[in-house]
């Protein structure tokens, strides 16, 4: 029987190949993005990303990130997604002579029926056999890492789009996914662009109106500039996992710049941190101790990623690219259950249900199976999880030492001397706030919501204004108000603070809801953002900031407080009013003095 797995990623899509007699043989990998000619046709892999360089405007690198959209848009042309997830399968089937007998698709694990039936859809429409099997990547992963019986692995997934974290156990019968989260705002296209804000702070002031250009193209030119520079960001970015430091080249009339590792983690050490405290929650959940962590996706390559997991006293161990299109071929199909509910995102209709399959360069609606229904690819409702054996031949490159715990360190001479520069400070500083740390508040008295001062202020939201109240006209609101988005619901206390900027402080009932509220706000951000952490009045949190035809807007949200703001500047049609402009206003102005 010849078996092809597929692991279609984010931003590269690799397959293996078995035939009779042969052992897995991976294919070469290709870029995922898809280019669409003026005539309507779907161009997949390198020769779409050549033509992409030259009519940006028609090139999506990353259509798997626009799963639930429906629809994607292709200069003046709107291409269904399935459309231009089968372009990438079609591509990826005129490599493989041979006609396979079966084909395996992984799939993040959290991905409920409409995603898969999106995927299914697309396999069929790219003429794909009829057997397609699905199987969930951290499933994959386990059984690529030859997982003993009774133990469990982490799977740390870092890839383009999302950062994923799964706990998978391994009985003698097979394996079963316990528990698992992700952070869909938090992926290696992140990096990219905390890299790219991080440049535009070092030469912007050089030449403002030509790196706006790079913000905001407004021709061809710029834009193949813009997709120049972010093709060397990301080289930059995988040089720095391997060297201290790199040298970027970039657009004229802009230099040279050198980036060093120790410039990049600091840029996304908070989102690194936030991966691995999420590491450890659903480790908590699933409520074993796995024998290692396995890291897969490019932006786990980096070393900060092992660093900071290894301080959680976990094993982390980086995987091949190919490992989840590997592991997928030695899954046993039969007994593979896959979870029954659509994740809470935007929902998409399911495809309509047709009798014959299309060519990939039609648009249309194609044949998915009914979850409902049973049959050859019926999805069985309940946690998903994979019985049955695996071949002794497969591949093993995952190792499982025994873990010990970390070395206690002596911190005494630390604390002694930390604490006396603490004593100083506070002694040259203490009287300057008008909320000092004894009193301020914690995180149990932000669920009260009833004790409020004459501006409308909680005592928690008081903390997170610092003093701002002191100099602005305060006033308290019925609901927060975005463009583009409905109200959001809470204590509100608006600010008009200075040079045209109002911050509204937004009181949720929890952590998650402010949390999804504040994720919501940064979803309307159609340019660039500006991200960094934040810390003031005993509080810490991140931000994020953009800004575009004079409209301004950053959201800064706080560590395990169930509480965020949104700070806004309009400013008529000023194109010079950046992202830059609107953090740096945050920092000075609204921050929270420490």
């Amino acid at each position: 029987m010849t078996v092809l797995s597929v692991d279609l990623g984010t931003s590269t899509t690799v397959a293996v190949l078995t035939t009779p007699g042969q052992p897995p043989r991976p294919l070469e990998s290709m870029p995922s993005g898809v280019y669409c000619a003026e005539d309507g046709t779907l161009v997949a892999g390198t020769r779409a990303e050549e033509l992409g360089r030259d009519d940006p405007a028609r090139y999506e690198a990353t259509p798997k990130r626009r799963i639930d959209d429906g629809t994607i848009a292709f200069g003046d042309q709107v291409v269904p997604v399935t459309d231009v997830l089968a372009a990438i399968l079609a591509h990826l089937m005129e490599k493989v002579r041979e006609e396979p007998t079966e084909i395996r698709l992984t799939h993040p694990a959290q991905w409920g029926p409409t995603r898969r039936n999106v995927l299914l859809s697309a396999a069929r429409l790219a003429g794909m056999s009829p057997d397609l099997v699905l199987v969930p990547e951290p499933v994959a992963i386990a059984s690529y890492a030859r997982l003993p019986a009774g133990q469990a692995l982490a799977v740390f997934d870092y890839g383009a789009g999302t950062l994923d974290v799964s706990v998978v156990g391994a009985t003698p019968a097979g394996f079963t996914v316990l528990a698992d989260d992700g952070l869909a705002d938090v992926g290696g296209l992140d990096v990219d662009q905390a890299l790219l804000d991080h440049l535009g702070r070092q030469v912007a002031h050089q030449h403002p109106a030509d790196w706006m250009k790079v913000l905001r193209p407004e021709d061809d030119d710029d834009r193949r500039t813009r997709a120049e520079l972010k093709e060397a960001i990301r080289t930059a970015k995988e040089a720095l996992s391997q060297h201290p430091q790199t040298e970027l080249r970039m657009p004229e009339p802009f230099g040279a710049v050198t980036i060093t590792r120790v410039e990049l983690e600091a840029l996304i050490r908070g989102d690194v941190s936030r991966g691995a405290d999420l590491l450890a929650s659903v480790i908590r959940t699933a409520g074993v101790t796995p024998a290692g962590v396995g890291l897969v996706g490019g932006a786990s390559r980096t070393p900060l990623v092992a660093q900071m997991i290894a301080a959680k006293g976990l094993t982390p161990t980086l995987l091949d690219a190919p490992a989840a299109a590997l592991g997928a071929h030695v899954v046993a199909k039969d007994t593979i259950t896959l979870r029954a509910e659509d994740p809470a995102k935007k929902h998409v209709e399911p495809a309509t249900v047709v009798t014959e399959p299309v060519k990939p360069d039609v648009s249309g609606s194609y044949q998915v199976p009914n979850p409902n229904v049973s049959g050859a690819h019926q999805m069985p409702s309940g946690p998903y999880s994979v019985s049955g054996t695996y071949p002794v031949t497969g591949p093993q490159q995952f190792h499982f030492p025994q873990q010990q715990a970390a070395p206690k360190k002596d911190n005494k001479k630390a604390l002694i001397a930390i604490g006396a520069a603490v004593v100083l400070l506070l002694a040259v500083v203490g009287t300057v706030f008008a909320l000092t740390r004894p009193n301020l508040p914690d995180a149990q008295d932000c669920k009260d919501n009833t004790t409020q001062d004459d501006k409308g202020f909680t005592p928690c939201l008081r903390q997170l204004a610092g003093a701002v109240p002191d100099g602005s006209t305060c006033e308290s609101a019925q609901s927060a108000q975005v463009t583009g988005m409905d109200e959001i619901k809470g204590t509100v206390v608006t600010c008009q603070v200075r040079d045209g900027y109002a911050v509204q402080y937004i009181l949720t009932e929890t952590v998650t809801g402010a949390s999804t509220n504040a994720e919501a706000v940064v979803k309307t951000f159609n340019t660039d953002r500006v991200e960094a952490d934040w810390t003031g009045n005993g509080l810490e949190g991140q931000y994020r900031a953009t800004a575009d035809n004079g409209v301004g807007v950053l959201v800064f949200t706080v560590k395990d407080r169930p509480m965020f703001g949104i700070l806004t500047k309009s400013d008529g049609e000023n194109a010079e009013l950046s992202a830059d402009n609107v953090a740096d206003f945050f920092e000075k102005t609204v921050q929270p003095g420490t």
